[in-house]
């Protein structure tokens, strides 16, 4: 079931952007810069947008916003959520071939004769909100953990050492751990196992390898030491899981 209810949606592109004056909003307004330049004023606050910027204001606050003085190209959903939205006031660039797809895909959908275009497009919000909420997660990261990460998810199935972190790295090993540690709330090795894990579901859903095939592929050689991390990270040993998935391999 689809979290949000989009009210309304606009797409203003190379067009002024008008002056709103201020006033409660009755929803969530995310309103993504792809060119030019925004004033708003949120709950008495100036902030400035510029290309490739974005805002979100919650439902409830005052918003105010200048007209522009060149054409902009942005694009605005106005909505409703069953669930918190975790994305800041405003993400600096937040623009990036991702989310450009994602809009041009409603423009897609928006200008084609669809019955459910509404739901199409609220679905595709969701999707944006996602991606959105996934990049201001990774701004709160350093490089160095950033780097980290890409690395631990580019070799799951090989053997990775805190010695392997450094050398990448030119960090110390201890060094590493504890930058990593501080920012994400997890060790090193305890980020990788849980990788492992969340790869080793996905692999139970697709159903086309054996346990052992797929303990193997994540970069465990004891199946035993995989099935006792399995079920201490999912609550369920792999067998059961598997189990629990139509069409598995045995």
């Amino acid at each position: 079931m689809n979290y949000i209810n989009l009210h309304y949606v606009r797409h203003n592109v190379n067009g002024m952007a008008p002056k709103i004056l201020p006033k409660h909003v009755p929803y969530n307004d995310l309103t993504i810069l792809i060119k030019g330049r925004l004033d708003y004023t949120i709950d008495g606050r100036e902030i400035e947008l510029n290309s490739g910027d974005l805002i979100f204001i919650r439902e409830g606050a005052v918003r105010a916003r200048k007209a522009s003085e060149e054409s902009v190209d942005y694009i605005s959903f106005n909505f409703t959520c069953h669930r918190e939205v975790k994305l800041p006031d405003v993400l600096k660039d937040a623009v990036h071939s991702d989310v450009s797809l994602l809009i041009a895909a409603y423009d897609k959908i928006g200008g084609s004769p669809y019955f459910d275009n509404n739901e199409k497009n609220e679905h595709l919000l969701a999707c944006l909100i996602s991606v959105l909420e996934d990049r201001a997660e990774r701004q709160k990261f350093s490089p160095l953990t950033l780097k980290i990460m890409k690395y631990i998810r580019s070799n799951l199935g090989n053997k990775v050492t805190l010695g392997d972190i450094g050398a990448i790295t030119f960090f110390s090993p201890i060094y590493c751990d504890t930058v990593f540690k501080r920012e994400t709330g997890s060790s090193i090795i305890d980020y990788l196992l849980d990788a492992r894990i969340d790869e080793a579901k996905k692999l139970l859903l697709e159903g086309t390898m054996s346990l052992r095939e797929i303990s193997e592929a994540v970069g465990f050689n004891d199946y035993n030491y995989f099935s006792r991390a399995f079920k201490l990270r999912s609550g369920y040993p792999p067998s059961v899981y598997g189990k629990m998935m139509p069409g598995r391999k045995e």
